[in-house]
């Protein structure tokens, strides 16, 4: 018997290509482990493929079919603590400092609750409508853990699991000793197709120059991408720039600070410049832009911070709400996403992690990288076409994976293509007289994403695949 045909007709289509609309179709097919996309064009298009009369067919007469997203920067592990509170006001015993003291406190330690944390992650990334992640293997208790590793290993999704590490100071050579254990442990681990082994020197603020250099090494010698928290609070600024703050009193407490991490800091760099100094010092910077290093954040970014990210090659991944909740442009300015665009740096989007994200949003759609693009369509007006592409192709680039399966290679027949997923996104009632562009409709939508299917890392999951239509 023949793999079972499935045809889709909808309002429209999108990707980080082109779209269609009103009226297209796609004809997808399961091959074993692999969802085949055959063709997707408009409707009457369709109708002529030689496949299309016994496909099974599902209507979405009010949705826009999209890919699969990628979300390239996220913290699986915080799942069970929930969306959380801010409180900016060091006065009322707010601040960065008091919310990293929280997160530490309410962490999972255990590896069976770690496994169940990244786990309740994924199924949220999942509704969101997320193939492939870039995903922050935390570090608790200051040890790195491939717990998220090896639970990501065998879920549908794609992507990285970052192994986190801290070394700075009293803590420096304990930190690169643990991670480089980790590493050799994983080694001896079964390959994964779907789910590769980073690395994550957690931040500026709490890895010294040394100990960068060093997973810049490891991570060239055994071909892992690298990954990094760069530029994300004033907090960071004022320890890279002046050796003083909160970061440096918290660091104080936990026994880490010392001569040694003194000498790291203070010597008026902004955390771009630090780090660039480093890169620039080790000789490494077309390698970082080769090899795909992920710069999460980067929301303190002055005009030479642009520069020498340019010039590092690297990847931003800009998590909006994750910004917008720490509330950086009241101490930065709107972040420069924009302006890095047009400099040539690519910009990829991520969630950063559940604690910083609206509790509606979850509960309604998950931890979706969409909701970021819509928050930038609505709040900067920025081309909806781009925000898609920062979210599926350019970061699926950026994690090391093929980028064709994250678009639907509109207006092709007969293409047997492997794809990631497609998602419905309802965008209301239509017409062919109201019909609007449809990469607009999507950024401008409110629900959760239908993830039709999702089998080209996994076995196929279907949810749902009825013949009912929602209109």
């Amino acid at each position: 018997m023949n793999p079972p045909v499935i045809r889709v007709d909808a309002a429209g289509t999108a990707d980080a290509h082109a779209g269609l609309g009103p009226g297209a179709s796609i004809l997808l097919r399961f091959d074993g482990p692999r969802l085949l996309l055959l063709a997707c064009g408009r409707t009457t298009d369709i109708n002529q493929h030689p496949l299309a009369a016994s496909a099974s067919v599902i209507s979405r007469p009010r949705s826009i079919l999209i890919p699969a997203l990628v979300n390239a920067h996220a913290h699986l592990d915080l799942t069970h603590l929930g969306p959380r509170p801010f409180d900016p006001d060091p006065a009322s015993g707010g601040g960065f400092v008091p919310w990293i003291d929280m997160i530490r406190a309410g962490r999972a330690t255990t590896d069976t609750e770690i496994a169940a944390s990244v786990r309740q992650g994924i199924s949220l990334a999942l509704k969101g409508g997320t193939a492939a992640i870039g995903d922050i293997a935390g570090a608790p208790q200051g040890r790195p853990s491939l717990v998220p590793w090896r639970t990501l290993r065998d879920s549908p999704l794609a992507g990285v699991s970052f192994l986190e590490f801290f070394a700075l100071g009293a803590h420096e050579s304990r930190g690169m000793t643990a991670a480089a254990a980790a590493l050799d442990e994983a080694s001896s681990d079964s390959p994964s197709p779907r789910m590769s082994l980073g690395l994550q020197p957690h931040a500026t603020n709490t890895v010294s120059p040394s100990a960068y250099r060093w997973a810049i090494d490891e991570s060239r010698r055994r071909s892992l991408r690298l990954s990094t928290h760069l530029a994300e609070t004033p907090e960071e600024r004022a320890l890279v720039a002046a050796a003083t703050g909160p970061q440096r009193h918290l660091l104080e407490r936990l026994g880490a600070w010392n001569d040694s991490a003194a000498a790291a800091f203070g010597q008026g760099l902004s955390p771009v410049q630090h780090l660039g100094r480093v890169v620039e010092e080790w000789g490494g910077e077309g390698w970082l832009g080769e090899k795909g290093a992920l710069f999460a954040h980067v929301n303190d970014a002055a005009d030479a911070d642009i520069d020498r990210l340019a010039a590092m090659m690297a990847t931003v991944v800009y998590c909006p709400r994750a910004s917008q909740y720490f509330g950086a442009e009241r101490h930065f300015g709107p972040h420069r996403y924009r302006d890095m665009l047009a400099a040539g740096i690519r910009v990829v989007l991520g969630t950063d992690s559940i604690v910083n994200l609206p509790e509606a949003d979850v509960a309604s759609n998950g931890i979706s990288i969409l909701d970021e693009v819509r928050l930038l369509h609505r709040r900067d007006g920025t081309d909806p076409k781009t925000l898609l592409r920062m979210a599926t192709i350019d970061a699926a680039e950026a994690l090391g994976l093929d980028p064709g399966p994250f678009h639907l290679h509109i207006g092709g027949s007969n293409t047997s293509r492997q794809i990631a997923g497609v998602l419905a996104v309802e965008v209301g009632d239509l017409s062919n007289d109201s019909f609007q562009n449809p990469h607009r409709l999507v950024a401008g939508s409110v629900g959760p994403p239908e993830f039709l299917s999702n089998g080209i890392f996994s076995d196929p999951i279907v949810l749902p695949i009825t013949s009912e239509s929602r209109g």
